[in-house]
């Protein structure tokens, strides 16, 4: 005959005598409070889960790469760890999919993810995380998971997916039916620091200074970025001057060649004055006017 042996001990306290799983550790340093206050009570749900559970699992949503709310569920149905570390009771079966999506509706139709990221980033400066000197912006295709649409259905009001095209790090061209990610990004730490959100067919370019902007606004003149690194999709007029007018820093962006012509005698395709005996000269600094010097 077999017979069961019981536990001794809870599963609650069984987890807590293992290592922290990658989830506990990130949920440990994560304040969702100022997202739960802000928060209306209508969308705690019918069954009464906790919010910061369910907060939690949105998060983690993302983390795992779980692709849809009926997936995060059937996780938190089957996986009791994963259930443990959101927060929710191991005997529960956890929040529906409507429940999540209230939930989701809810905070993408105010500004608190927002606000939560510029006070984790502004957390991040203080403790000296945040270099400052050196920033980059890129943007990076984000595949939707609605059906693609025609061109000509698509309602061009910015709020909808769209098709977007560009050339990948090795040079290929790549289309997808989706989102644009803008970033910009502290090139010491690797944090981001601004984020946009548009349309795939939303030029690089044209949200280049929306970041700077967002970047910029909370700090001091004289803790603006030095140097903003960009790609040849961002050679732009607009964008360097601005850069150094407004902001005193100056754009390091390669120069776009396509459909460009010669380039003034003188100077290379990249700008640089050539010397007499036809080398590109050396940048030698800048001097009080702002006037760039080269040297042989």
């Amino acid at each position: 005959m077999y017979i069961q042996q019981q536990c001794l001990f809870s599963f609650e306290e069984i987890m807590k005598l293992q290592p922290e799983t990658r989830l506990e550790k990130i949920f440990y340093t994560l304040d969702l409070k100022p997202i739960i206050d802000n928060l209306e009570k209508s969308s705690l749900g019918p069954t009464g889960y906790s919010l910061t559970a369910k907060l939690r699992a949105l998060f983690a949503m993302v983390i795992e790469r779980i692709p849809s709310f009926t997936a995060l569920t059937e996780r938190i149905r089957q996986d009791p760890i994963f259930r443990f570390a959101c927060g929710f009771p191991v005997a529960s079966q956890g929040p529906s999919v409507s429940t999540f999506s209230r939930l989701f509706k809810a905070i993408s139709e105010n500004e608190l993810l927002e606000q939560y990221f510029q006070q984790l980033v502004g957390q991040f400066r203080e403790q000296g995380a945040i270099d400052s000197e050196y920033a980059a912006i890129d943007a990076t295709k984000l595949e939707s998971r609605e059906r693609p649409k025609p061109k000509r259905t698509i309602a061009q009001d910015g709020t909808q997916p769209d098709w977007g095209s560009k050339r990948d790090s090795h040079g290929n061209q790549i289309t997808w039916f989706g989102w644009k990610v803008h970033l910009a990004v502290d090139c010491i730490s690797e944090m981001p620091l601004a984020v946009n959100l548009t349309p795939a067919s939303r030029a690089d370019s044209m949200e280049a200074l929306p970041l700077v902007e967002k970047v910029t606004a909370p700090l001091k003149k004289e803790d603006y970025p030095n140097y903003w690194t960009m790609d040849s999709g961002y050679d732009v007029k607009e964008i360097c001057q601005t850069l150094y007018h407004d902001y005193n820093s100056q754009g390091i962006i390669p120069l776009n060649l396509r459909g460009a012509k010669l380039p003034p005698e003188g100077l290379d395709f990249h700008g640089t004055p050539i010397c007499s005996g036809g080398y590109p000269m050396t940048f030698w600094g800048s001097d009080k006017s702002g006037c760039n010097k080269f040297s042989n």
